[in-house]
């Protein structure tokens, strides 16, 4: 691996992370499992606490306590159609902001060796995103910058040992991925983080797209406001940078109505 980057070497890249979906893989878990990065650059972080505490706002209107995290699953539920497109519209309002997904169908984590083992599960679906994040580092408009990760927090989960895995990953199999600009090691936080409440917003509009039928295209009305802030390569290439699919089948994502919208810049 290439020496890790000074810290003040390059512009920061401030990259929040959560997850949708739940990590088993019997017939009774969610049919997939999705890691989602939200990167935005240090200068325009403010936008981050400006979108969450705007949100928290019209969340909260009848609690006196207007801090309180947002949470999909309790805050965004598919009764709440208003508040799905006021998530959306605040998180696309993010001008400077980047998106990255990775997607993890269960037949295919059934499929692949070590996977059935749910902290391996988790630690290469994270070691999937972290390359995406370093990749977009490397091509950020304007410039190299020096990722800063602050991942959610997974009960049951020992982030210790995650860490000494992507550490292991970026220092003996590299594959040209330029680990230097993360800076190391990353660091979970708890659900208070504004940077990771917007991830997990994020990840819920992945998940609501997912879940609905193949052949509806409203389910993904939310995900689409936001798609021009996803990651792709410097060809307009999004499958495998902004999206990637665990395993060869992504039939997933690119089986859907709305695919094709979602895909073209």
């Amino acid at each position: 691996m290439t020496a890790p980057v000074h810290p003040g070497a390059l512009p920061k890249l401030n990259v929040y992370v959560d997850e949708t979906g739940d990590r088993g893989i019997t017939d009774k878990a969610s049919p997939f499992f999705a890691m989602t990065a939200l990167m935005v650059p240090a200068e325009d972080d403010w936008t981050v606490r400006y979108a969450a505490a705007g949100l928290r706002s019209v969340i909260h209107t009848s609690h006196t306590n207007q801090t309180k995290p947002l949470h999909w699953v309790e805050h965004f539920k598919r009764k709440h159609v208003d508040r799905r497109f006021r998530a959306a519209s605040a998180l696309a309002g993010m001008p400077s902001a980047k998106v990255a997904h990775v997607i993890v169908p269960k037949e295919a984590a059934r499929n692949a060796p070590g996977m059935k083992d749910t902290s391996r599960f988790y630690n290469y679906t994270t070691r999937l995103l972290l390359e995406r994040v370093a990749y977009a580092a490397a091509k950020w408009p304007g410039g190299e910058r020096l990722a800063i990760l602050r991942l959610g927090t997974v009960r049951g989960m020992d982030h210790t040992a995650t860490a000494r895995y992507l550490d292991w990953v970026r220092t003996n199999q590299a594959y040209n991925v330029p680990w230097q600009l993360i800076k190391w090691p990353p660091t979970w936080m708890g659900t208070d983080y504004d940077g990771i409440q917007l991830a997990d917003l994020h990840a819920g509009l992945l998940n609501s797209a997912l879940t609905g039928p193949p052949d509806d295209e409203t389910c993904a009305a939310n995900l689409l406001l936001c798609k021009h802030q996803l990651y792709r390569s410097h060809t307009g290439r999004l499958l495998g940078y902004g999206v990637k699919v665990l395993g060869s089948d992504t039939a997933i994502v690119t089986g859907r109505s709305w695919w094709d919208k979602w895909s073209v810049t």
